[in-house]
């Protein structure tokens, strides 16, 4: 994501008052695939708490052949197991859209170290981005601060202390998490949760529940909060917002 992208995001997501819309818009790879509708529910609900986010619950899928996917700054991927392979107009288009500035969040929902989507989206990678390397993301990389202080694993599953990821252009542009993260969130219709995080229990989901945002923040505004040359600008911005009738911080 360039400066000025990642400012205006940030500027737009991050302060009150100023409406961002934003939804949780999936990749369609087809069966074993997808996200479930109280986990999208409770991720909006939860972002647009924290932030001036304003989410569109309505579920939103588009597939690597549609041209809508070069409308979406986020992707998310969970899967159980692995898609098809990916042809070769499918992997330009991967390729294209993380060129771009998207990012995808990958989410395996299998609960297996080495599962058949971690090694699906590994030759994926190998295709779209030949130069990119899924790797255990640095702990001092924005991403575990982005909006929450992320210090612990978190997830339905504690199969890695932090997520993966792939470094193109300077930032993450695939995430990946082995500890279904997206399992932390789903609720049954009285309000109960699905799955009992193992073997952290609620702490662990707390953490996985950050992360899930820190994610979803970092995709939108990429490193603003470390970049101490931008500040300025920001501070700068918030002020003139100040200074508008009617709007607020």
């Amino acid at each position: 994501m360039n400066p000025a992208r990642a400012i205006l995001t940030a500027l737009l997501a991050l302060t009150p008052g100023v409406s961002f819309c934003f939804s949780l818009t999936e990749l369609d790879l087809g069966e074993g695939c997808g996200v479930v509708d109280s986990t999208r529910d409770e991720v909006l609900k939860a972002l647009a708490a924290a932030t001036s986010v304003d989410p569109d619950i309505t579920r939103k899928k588009v597939r690597l052949s549609d041209p809508a996917l070069f409308e979406e700054p986020f992707l998310v991927l969970s899967c159980s197991k692995a898609p098809g392979a990916l042809n070769y107009d499918e992997a330009r288009n991967l390729h294209l859209y993380l060129a771009a500035g998207g990012t995808l969040f990958a989410n395996d929902a299998s609960g297996l170290r080495k599962s058949p989507f971690s090694l699906w989206l590994t030759r994926a990678l190998e295709a779209a981005l030949p130069d990119a390397v899924l790797k255990p993301a640095a702990r001092e990389h924005p991403l575990f601060k982005s909006f929450f202080m992320s210090v612990a694993p978190g997830g339905r599953f504690d199969l890695e202390r932090e997520p993966s990821a792939a470094e193109y252009g300077a930032r993450y542009a695939v995430i990946f998490s082995r500890n279904d993260l997206l399992g932390v969130w789903p609720r049954d219709a009285l309000g109960r949760y699905l799955y009992e995080p193992s073997p952290g229990g609620a702490r662990q989901r707390r953490e996985g529940e950050k992360l899930t945002l820190n994610i979803i923040i970092y995709a939108l505004t990429g490193s603003y909060k470390q970049d101490a040359v931008h500040q300025p600008y920001i501070m700068q911005r918030l002020r003139e917002l100040d200074a508008v009738p009617g709007a607020r911080r």
